[in-house]
């Protein structure tokens, strides 16, 4: 389970998504051209994430993007 300000890893072809107001039918969108590194913010719900990207918040999958923190060395 993820938390607020955890590093995440988006890979490439990743379509993001945002949402422009509740009257708009089309979100914004765009993919990755490339994997990125993010900070995941909250889960928006059972599906989706809201991520910090490139200076922006972008909804994505959650099936999507993966924890990318470091692992301890013992």
């Amino acid at each position: 389970m993820l938390v607020k300000g955890d590093l995440i890893r988006v890979p490439a072809n990743t379509c993001l998504t945002q949402r422009q107001s509740e009257l708009h039918m089309i979100d914004r969108y765009q993919y990755t051209s490339e994997p990125t590194l993010g900070i995941f913010i909250k889960y928006e719900d059972i599906k989706t994430a809201k991520v910090f990207l490139n200076n922006k918040y972008w909804n994505v999958s959650l099936s999507s993007i993966s924890y990318a923190g470091v692992s301890r060395a013992s």
